[in-house]
């Protein structure tokens, strides 16, 4: 039998434990164009999956990561290599600092920081291929895990 403090232990060892691989965050962005993450569910919108981990010189593994670098991040952000966690069908709105997804209305019509985007696909696979090229239609790729997003910008 599992008592209140055996899970109150458990609860508090999966949330001070550093990040790793496969582990799923929130990236905010606060004032001035500071970031920091929190570790949540993958099933928040918009989040981003851990995929891999910034060598000691700050590096990920491949450009396609998205990556906060010190002094923008806090450092265990600048640490990550993160894969969005985006739905198809929904919008989001590119801001600042660069690569910061915020949840949007597709009918935002807003000149505020940032470029509004629909997900029109998201596929686990890795294939920039996977997407219609026409005008205002971009593939995101991602290596680890694979995953490709099909985006149209909406404004």
């Amino acid at each position: 039998m599992v008592t209140l403090n055996d899970a109150r232990q458990v609860f508090e060892t999966e949330h001070t434990r550093p990040l790793a691989v496969g582990d799923c965050v929130v990236v905010d962005a606060g004032p001035p164009d500071q970031v920091q993450s929190r570790r949540s569910s993958c099933g928040e919108d918009p989040s981003y999956t851990v995929g891999a981990l910034a060598t000691s010189t700050g590096e990920c593994p491949s450009a396609e990561y998205q990556h906060f670098p010190g002094p923008a991040a806090d450092r265990a952000t600048a640490s990550l290599c993160l894969v969005p966690n985006l739905v198809a069908d929904h919008c989001y709105r590119l801001g600042m600092p660069v690569g910061v997804v915020e949840r949007a209305e597709c009918t935002e019509r807003s000149a505020s920081n940032g470029v509004l985007v629909q997900i029109t696909q998201r596929l686990d696979v890795r294939d920039r291929q996977a997407c219609p090229s026409s005008a205002g239609q971009y593939a995101w790729p991602y290596p680890s895990p694979a995953r490709t997003y099909c985006t149209a910008t909406v404004f």
